[in-house]
């Protein structure tokens, strides 16, 4: 017995010793973040490599945009990220005077709907779209969806790297090396659609929401990160709650709408696959025919205004070939005064390796691989610099 107490006190003094002097263990930082759910998987995915290539750590609390925004305001979280813009205090108490917007992820809304026996994806325009979500499309074989399966398209072929990844041209732009004609012919079911939305508040719905107002002016008159709370909207949901049925968070809308057949829901394309619905095809400003991916978000993205502040502002009726419209950016919220340097140095190197090296360690999830070079890799470089004890 006292051999074996003497050899653990020399195991565990020798385990000291290593640890003490492990460069990692050194410069380990363990952050407080949390914010928008549609990052919870990525960010979990990303968590072993993230923590091997700079020694530091966190726990990502997933909830939503709006809690993102709430923890900054009250100093729970050391940086936080959210699907929208943080300019409107949620919890009563002032935005810090110290936070800025750095774009951090690009990302696009996968419209999901429970299969109902197609191979093919259905086709939607970026306008029945809209209408279906506020409730004035009520059936999946309404003559404007028949309209949308029963025509033919133009596809975009993007050039890549042979890693997936999107090349492109000296001007930012995707290259496009063919344009193909897809033809659409389904027969669709008669049945109603049952809408699952976000009922907390949420950057994606937010996102949503803020492109149908632009797409459908006359059925979205606001836009927000409450869908049920929206003018117009919020009567519908009222009014029909079998077929408008709310879920808390990407997860929660995705498993719901797996549950429910005849449904339709919006999340992060990688919730579809794990909940085995099908993505739906989006016909955009231009007619074409536009999957939910990479290349496509990397199209709408391209053209976008980025502010001095950091704030990206999306054209949702862009014409552009191969445009998604319901792209995303989510931010991250961060502070240029942390009265803390190490803390600042370690959301400074978390920030920076997750906007460009998590969507290269994890590229199934749908974020897009944002180039340095480009000028989002540069706003988000030159955001992540203000950042400071």
């Amino acid at each position: 017995m006292k051999l074996n107490r003497t050899l653990a006190a020399v195991v565990s003094v020798a385990s000291a010793v290593v640890l003490a002097f492990s460069p990692n263990a050194q410069a380990a930082s363990t952050l407080v973040v949390g914010g928008a759910s549609s990052v919870a998987s990525i960010v979990g995915d990303c968590k072993v490599a993230y923590t091997a290539a700079t020694g530091d750590s966190f726990a990502y609390a997933s909830s939503s945009s709006g809690q993102g925004q709430k923890d900054m305001e009250t100093a729970k979280d050391d940086y936080a990220y959210s699907d929208s813009a943080h300019t409107t205090s949620q919890s009563g108490t002032a935005i810090p005077a110290s936070e800025i917007h750095i774009p951090a992820w690009v990302w696009p809304i996968g419209i999901q709907y429970h299969n109902f026996g197609k191979k093919t994806p259905i086709a939607i325009s970026a306008t029945n779209l809209a209408k279906i979500f506020a409730g004035k499309i009520k059936k999946w074989n309404d003559p404007a969806l028949v309209a949308d399966n029963s025509k033919t398209y133009t596809r975009d072929i993007f050039q890549t790297d042979g890693k997936g990844n999107v090349v492109k041209g000296a001007n930012g732009k995707p290259v496009v090396i063919n344009t193909v004609k897809v033809p659409q012919n389904l027969t669709l079911p008669n049945q109603p659609i049952t809408v699952i939305y976000r009922a907390d508040s949420s950057g994606t719905t937010g996102n949503l929401t803020a492109a149908f107002q632009k797409i459908d002016p006359t059925d979205w008159t606001a836009n927000g990160k409450v869908f049920n709370s929206l003018a117009g909207i919020k009567d519908a949901v009222t009014a029909d709650p079998i077929h408008f049925q709310g879920a808390n968070g990407s997860a929660g809308v995705a498993q719901l709408a797996a549950k429910t057949p005849y449904s339709i829901t919006y999340a992060e394309t990688n919730f579809a696959a794990l909940n085995k619905l099908d993505l739906a095809n989006v016909i955009n400003a231009n007619g074409d025919l536009v999957q939910p991916d990479n290349a496509a978000a990397s199209a709408q993205v391209s053209s976008a205004a980025i502010a001095d502040n950091g704030i990206v502002t999306l054209d949702y009726l862009n014409k552009a070939a191969g445009t998604y419209p319901f792209t995303v950016v989510t931010y991250a919220l961060a502070l240029t005064n942390y009265g803390d340097a190490t803390k600042a140095a370690a959301v400074k190197k978390a920030i920076q390796w997750h906007a460009f090296n998590c969507p290269k360690t994890a590229p199934n999830d749908g974020f897009i691989q944002i180039d340095e070079n480009s000028a989002l890799g540069k706003k988000i470089s030159a955001q992540i610099a203000k950042l400071g004890k």
